[in-house]
């Protein structure tokens, strides 16, 4: 018996679209969306999928490929059609959510591709490669979590984080390489800046800062809920007094006046 695979259509015009039978290849069931991955020359491309224990899965695509630019490209680019009724993860280019992502050759370890996802369940996720091929084959391949302020090597494992329920458009960054500004690890974080200093007493945040005045400050729960944030602060010591979460761990961002980025992990209690 043949094999029979759905899909969906986006038309770029107007135009009435028509399959006919002789579209059909008998007795071929080779050119299917999945298939085994093979090396294509100077080409790569990596599959990420975001999955949790209790089943949801979706898959996304980044590739580099001849002709295809950084910019948004009709023949490389898909968009997500968030058909998923449950999580819905995609790269972001040009305010276009890209199920498919077609990037520009040459390759550079400098590119990043911001990722974003929506969920309508809260809890444990997890991000991890499914399979890479052609020139990312042995290629290192990095998610950064904005939120926890880490840089998670895919290579090396998966990464879990926990999530409320919500669209989450720039929590996450596909990337080629590490920098200083965020801490190499797989979820437990420090702040690695000398003479920023944040505190908890008596249900008090305190954050002191010595090098820059603090500029804003983010507050989120660990599942990466926003809970509390406050803009122009400038001052070099700042004390958050308002925040009814407690008992529970909380990541405090701060940004100075040079936009200079630290992240701490708290327990409010």
């Amino acid at each position: 018996m043949a094999s029979g695979q759905g899909f969906f259509v986006k038309a770029l015009t107007n135009n009435p679209i028509k399959y006919t039978n002789d579209m059909r290849v008998g007795a071929n069931n080779t050119q299917f969306f999945k298939t085994a991955s093979t090396s294509n020359g100077e080409n790569g491309r990596v599959w990420l999928n975001l999955t949790n224990d209790q089943g949801a899965f979706k898959q996304m695509l980044v590739g580099y490929i001849e002709d295809a630019t950084n910019g948004y490209d009709n023949n490389y680019d898909a968009t997500s059609f968030n058909g998923n009724a449950y999580i819905d993860f995609y790269s972001v280019n040009e305010s276009k959510k890209l199920t498919i992502q077609g990037r520009a050759l040459p390759f550079t370890t400098t590119d990043e591709i911001p990722l974003a996802y929506k969920t309508t369940i809260e809890g444990a996720f997890t991000i991890s490669i499914d399979h890479v091929d052609g020139l990312l084959t042995d290629q290192a391949i990095y998610v950064e979590d904005k939120v926890t302020g880490t840089i998670n090597d895919l290579r090396a494992g998966d990464y879990t984080f926990k999530t409320a329920v919500g669209t989450f458009a720039d929590r996450f960054v596909l990337r080629y390489r590490t920098t200083n500004k965020a801490t190499l690890g797989t979820g437990d974080f420090e702040s690695a800046e000398k003479g920023l200093f944040v505190s908890v007493k008596n249900k008090v945040i305190k954050i002191n800062s010595a090098p820059e005045n603090i500029k804003e400050v983010l507050v989120y729960d660990i599942t990466g809920k926003l809970i509390y944030n406050k803009r122009k602060v400038d001052a070099a010591e700042l004390q958050i007094s308002n925040i009814q979460s407690v008992n529970q761990i909380l990541i405090v961002k701060v940004i100075l006046e040079d936009d200079s980025v630290s992240t701490k992990k708290i327990i409010l209690n």
